[in-house]
């Protein structure tokens, strides 16, 4: 079989694999509690969180760990518009958005936010002059999945700087 949806889901490493099952093992306690295995179990997610951080160069505060990412996106979508909610309600995504970015925003439309969902091309390509366009004072999210698992679309984030309008 050739499995051409890696974007969204990819057979594990075995090197990976390796390492879940043994921390799965010993380290299965709840890492907020207060007992031992708890205890232990947090050492180890703040270890985890250090060498992230190192990794990438930024700070332990702001590495988070979640579930996948139907989570990541309802947590950077709704949060943001919570945060952010002061400054303005109009949120920008488009017609091709994984289906977690679409409920979230739709969710968050019912609560009485602006959602201006941009079109796409047959290639599923938005026009970075219409994101431009779209863009208001009241902007406080655009979200646009670079890459497309299902259809494989690249959109072209580089050509779509709004800058001078933000």
């Amino acid at each position: 079989m050739i499995y051409f949806d890696n974007s969204a889901t990819t057979k594990i490493n075995a090197d990976a694999l390796t390492t879940y099952q043994k921390v799965s093992e010993n380290y299965w306690g709840n890492p907020s509690s207060l007992h031992e295995l708890g205890d232990k179990a947090f050492q180890l997610l703040e270890t985890s969180r250090k060498q992230v951080s190192d990794l990438l160069g930024f700070k332990m505060s702001e590495i988070y760990f979640t579930s996948g990412g139907t989570e990541s996106d309802n947590w950077a979508i709704k949060g943001t518009a919570i945060a952010k909610h002061e400054f303005g309600k109009h949120i920008i995504t488009t017609a091709v958005e994984h289906p977690a970015v679409l409920n979230s925003v739709m969710q968050l439309e019912r609560l009485g936010f602006d959602i201006t969902i941009l079109p796409v091309d047959a290639s599923g390509r938005i026009k970075p002059a219409d994101l431009k366009a779209a863009i208001r004072k009241d902007t406080i999210l655009v979200s646009v999945m670079a890459v497309n698992n299902e259809i494989g679309a690249i959109q072209q984030i580089g050509r779509a700087s709004c800058r001078e309008r933000v």
